[in-house]
């Protein structure tokens, strides 16, 4: 009988260590760990280190994908040392060598006072600080675990997909904080071309352009009140009536995401009225210092997809608009009724100089309210400010939920509330030198984490909770991958035959995926597939081709797209033989007629069908193993004829996990890879 040699090497020819590369610098402490698949391997050994010997061992690990982060055991301002080995069946690789990687300082002085962590919201607390000019991410127990470095990045919010927006400063340039998109590696997604003053919010439409605001001037009256005097004596008319002060606006700015070129404006003096401004938060008297006036001082957008609508905050005129998109017209006006009359609705409210907005699921508007006037607005002793959740009805709008922050902890601007997941509102204000508030529905405090800056020199501008930073870290595994000499790669009998990926999300964000396979000999075609990822979970795809004697092997590719992140992209590169694998120095033995088919389901739930072929007469043992390459169950120890037999493992006493089906006869072994998901 012709006997086939399968191997799997075990030098480092096969894997090379991905990320950190080795000398980088890091800005943040939660750190994602990848490497190349080595072909049979059903495990990874990882150890970091703090010297390059590895006789100080921070933290070790076993992985069975390809990536690993590490989320609890790295700190700043220090240099460390990674490695991998691979697990087979019977044997351990060498380990590989290291790479090294060092962290940069932190940038805040963060802490908690207090965590409730049974209501906790899970994820980590990103926020911007004005002044200082840098932004920094917390985890529940304070530990600062990413910042933006150098950079002066100050941040204004973030994206479902992952990505954050803000502003960077730009000394001594005209329009000083030109807005942008960048990833938590502070790459530099998008920004805008800063032709003129942006401020506040730039966000990412559904249409993939940006939306900004930016500032916008007009003359206008200087209106008649306690203020008058001053202007007349500085040779204004003053009367309420004369054209002759400069008055700063707002406009909504949409650019092309391709060529920022702008094409759709809204303006605040196309479609508010002058006769409406603030007459009790001093906005005129910083006038008369400064020469103009600082009308509207819108400092929030944001866009609902289902409605085609986008909503601002106007600071300055207490004042939530929603405008339908993309005719501009103006559906309703909530807050302080002004002499115009455009306020329709939600005038007993009270709110003032509020500074966020979120559309949530309910159709509710949540909303942080300063409260600068709220003595005026409200009847209070002093300011306060507080989150409102306003529910809308028709033309009526009322409080659904709200949350009164202490006097103490006022904030006179800046400041934002989003609602969390778990239902929890997260609060953050500039009161008390900046800090954020965890609040469940029944107004109780579930976190309090504190910023510990100070005004002038710092002032905490908004605060999200989010999954954490990495939205699009995954590993794309092939299965079956066997080794051939210095190559890695994969048989297919002739006829019809498959092709099998396991796809690894190893963040903690839902991940689409765009993928496609393409190969030189055409045996697959170009076919193309989108998936989703939950958080934290693992996808079987396969593609069925039809596998030909033409040649011997085919050059194959999987080019994989997370949608939300194109820079992320891997491709995977594979030689498909339809001769088995061979290699002298293997450890097993294959026959070009034997057959272990793949698995089904796999991944599979509880009970899953394991179907092998024997060309003759002769003994076969078949097992599972884990990736410790302990036995755990032996379904077949007996002589057989020659034939198909199938076999069935039920799993439900075992722990979710990859686990390893091994069978092996008198002249030949095989192995096959599945996942067991509860």
């Amino acid at each position: 009988m012709k006997i086939f040699i399968l191997i799997f090497s075990i030098s480092s020819a096969f894997s090379d260590l991905i990320t950190p590369e080795d000398g980088a610098t890091l800005n943040h402490i939660h750190v994602l760990f990848e490497w190349k698949q080595i072909p049979e391997a059903i495990s990874y050994d990882i150890q970091i280190s703090e010297n390059e010997n590895f006789s100080l061992i921070v933290y070790e690990t076993t992985d069975s994908s390809l990536a690993y982060i590490d989320r609890n055991n790295l700190n700043w301002q220090t240099t460390y040392y990674w490695r991998i080995r691979a697990n087979f069946i019977n044997q351990n690789s060498d380990w590989y060598t290291p790479f090294s990687f060092t962290t940069t300082q932190a940038l805040s002085s963060s802490s908690i006072d207090y965590v409730d962590e049974s209501q906790y919201q899970d994820g980590i607390t990103v926020f911007g600080a004005f002044f200082n000019y840098f932004s920094a991410a917390i985890d529940h127990t304070g530990k600062e675990i990413w910042n933006s470095g150098a950079n002066n990045f100050v941040y204004y919010s973030s994206n479902p997909f992952g990505n954050i927006f803000g502003c960077n400063l730009l000394s001594g340039a005209e329009n000083n904080l030109p807005g942008m998109e960048i990833s938590f590696q502070n790459e530099v997604i998008w920004e805008e071309p800063n032709d003129e003053f942006l401020h506040h919010d730039i966000i990412k439409l559904p249409n993939g352009n940006y939306l900004g605001i930016v500032e916008t001037n007009s003359l206008g009256p200087i209106p008649v009140g306690g203020w008058t005097a001053s202007f007349q004596n500085l040779g204004f008319q003053a009367d309420g009536v004369s054209i002759e002060f400069p008055w700063v606006g707002d406009k909504l700015v949409e650019w092309d995401k391709d060529t920022k070129e702008v094409i759709w404006t809204w303006s605040t003096f196309d479609h508010f009225s002058m006769l409406d401004y603030d007459q009790f938060g001093g906005t005129w008297t910083e006038a008369y210092l400064s020469l103009h006036y600082d009308w509207t001082h819108v400092n929030a957008v944001i866009f609902d997809e289902s409605e085609s609508a986008i909503y601002i905050s106007t600071r300055h005129l207490s004042r939530i608009t929603k405008i339908d998109y993309p005719s501009g017209e103006i559906v309703w006006n909530l807050g302080h009724e002004m002499p115009s009359g455009q306020v329709n609705m939600g005038t007993e409210i009270g709110f003032s100089f509020q500074h966020s907005l979120q559309k949530l699921e309910n159709g509710n508007i949540l909303t942080f309210d300063n409260g600068n006037l709220s003595p005026e607005f409200r009847g209070t002793d002093q300011p306060i400010s507080r989150a409102i959740e306003i529910e809308i009805n028709d033309n009526t709008a009322s409080i659904a939920w709200s949350y009164d922050l202490p006097p103490n902890l006022f904030g006179f601007a800046s400041g934002n509330a989003q609602k969390l997941e778990n239902g929890n509102v997260l609060i953050t204000t500039v009161g008390g030198g900046g800090r954020s508030l965890e609040i469940n529905s029944q107004g109780e405090l579930i976190w309090e984490g504190l910023y510990n800056l100070s005004l002038p020199d710092g002032a905490v501008y908004r605060a999200h909770r989010i999954p954490g930073l990495y939205p699009a870290a995954y590993s794309v595994l092939i299965n079956d991958f066997m080794g051939d000499n210095d190559n890695g790669g994969v048989f297919f009998p002739p006829g019809s035959s498959s092709i099998s990926f396991s796809i690894v999300n190893e963040g903690s964000y839902h991940l689409p995926l765009l993928l496609q396979i393409s190969d030189e000999e055409g045996w697959f075609g170009s076919q193309t597939l989108e998936i989703t990822l939950e958080p934290n979970s693992t996808q079987s795809i396969s593609f069925n081709g039809n596998i030909t004697n033409t040649t011997n092997f085919s050059s194959i590719q999987l080019f994989v797209e997370p949608i939300y992140h194109p820079n992320k992209t891997k491709i995977v590169s594979i030689l498909g033989y339809n001769n088995p694998l061979n290699d002298d120095n293997s450890k097993n033995i294959v026959s070009d007629k034997f057959s272990l088919s793949t698995p089904f389901p796999n991944p599979f739930n509880a009970n899953v069908s394991i179907s092998f072929f024997l060309p003759q007469f002769q003994h076969a043992l078949l097992q599972i193993y884990n990736t410790n390459g302990q036995i755990i169950e032996t379904l077949v120890n007996q002589n057989l004829p020659s034939g198909t037999y199938q076999n069935n493992w039920n799993a439900t006493s075992q722990s979710t996990g990859v686990y390893i089906i091994k069978l092996t006869t008198s002249n030949f072994i095989e192995m096959q890879k599945i996942l067991y998901l509860k």
